[in-house]
């Protein structure tokens, strides 16, 4: 497989992220109670966990790729944190700024914002589910899980790679159970099959491991793994489906800024249009306006923050010179 970023894996993400949004702006936006609209977003939170199968697969392919090794660890860490950082505290600020910018809109209800200063200085780290303390965006958590996904892979990734088959199923299975063991809900263990499963798709790929292995190893993961058959799905489909670039796979690149924003953009706007909206073809064209409203604000995102933070990325070298980037994998 070429360094070019996946199609498959972008459409995936797109998908993922066009399913988050719709759920924060009909089950999960306390304003729809029922009917065609509310079932259409009761499961988009879905979402989420296919985001977790695309890193479980997309970070171990891109170090893969880079000739990784444990003593790049520093460099790893600092090319994620300028990757993903700078759109991560700007969409903090943007957060921010919003909420109290409403509370002095004509008819504004309820308590105005408060923030505390540890509260906030939280974030800098992704520790807020560990502290508890409420992040400012509600989907944060999940960076949360990522980040500390990447201290996981980052140090273990020779694992992963290892020559002996029994080292790198050993390893896998003991990421299984200790997702079993491990269930605090603020700690990655308790989704690691759905990371796992991308893990997988990742050594098929690059032929690591058998198609027959690959199969028994998913089982194991919707054994051990909540959402099973969401995880399974995802991971099949990087393995083997290719789609070929489209403009579903482009609207992937924007996924990231897409999730940081569209709780504060959309669910802005689904709050203030509720007021007015009561009618099932009213609350419809009021989700259109705030999805896409949401998306025309993670495309700018993407334009002037997202994609200057993806050069700097690029822009700092590995250790050691690589057969081939992979920055175009993970950006």
């Amino acid at each position: 497989m070429s360094s070019r970023r996946l199609a498959t894996v972008d459409c995936l993400r797109g998908i993922a992220a066009l399913a988050v949004v719709w759920y924060h702006c009909t089950a999960g936006s306390g304003l729809i109670r029922g009917g065609w609209l509310y079932r259409s977003g009761e499961y988009g939170w879905l979402g989420v966990d296919i985001f977790f199968v695309i890193s479980g697969f997309i970070i171990p392919h891109a170090l893969y790729q880079a000739g990784y090794r444990v003593i790049d660890f520093t460099r790893f860490l600092v090319k994620r944190i300028a990757r993903l950082d700078p759109p991560y505290f700007a969409a903090i600020l943007f957060c921010l700024a919003l909420s109290y910018l409403v509370t002095l809109a004509p008819g504004f209800r309820g308590e105005p914002p408060h923030y505390t200063l540890a509260q906030l200085a939280a974030h800098v780290a992704y520790v807020n589910s560990f502290v508890h303390l409420r992040w400012v965006n509600v989907v944060f958590w999940s960076l949360g899980i990522e980040f500390q996904y990447y201290l996981l892979i980052g140090l273990a990734f020779p694992l992963l790679i290892a020559r002996g088959r029994g080292v790198r199923c050993g390893f896998l299975a003991l990421l299984l159970v200790a997702s079993a063991v491990i269930r605090d809900e603020a700690m990655v263990f308790r989704y690691l099959p759905l990371f796992v499963a991308g893990m997988l798709a990742f050594q098929s790929r690059v032929g690591l491991i058998s198609r027959r292995v690959l199969l028994a190893g998913l089982a194991a993961t919707a054994i051990a793994g909540p959402i099973a058959a969401l995880g399974v799905a995802t991971a099949l489909t990087i393995r083997f489906v290719e789609i070929p670039s489209s403009r579903v796979a482009r609207f992937g690149s924007i996924s990231y800024s897409l999730y940081l924003l569209h709780v504060p953009v959309g669910g802005k706007i689904m709050n203030l249009g509720g007021r007015f909206a009561h009618s099932t073809p009213a609350l419809a064209v009021l989700l259109a306006v705030a999805v896409g409203a949401s998306i025309l604000a993670a495309a700018i995102f993407y334009r002037f923050v997202e994609l200057p933070s993806q050069r700097l990325s690029s822009a700092i070298p590995w250790r050691r010179l690589s057969v081939c980037s992979a920055e175009t994998l993970t950006s």
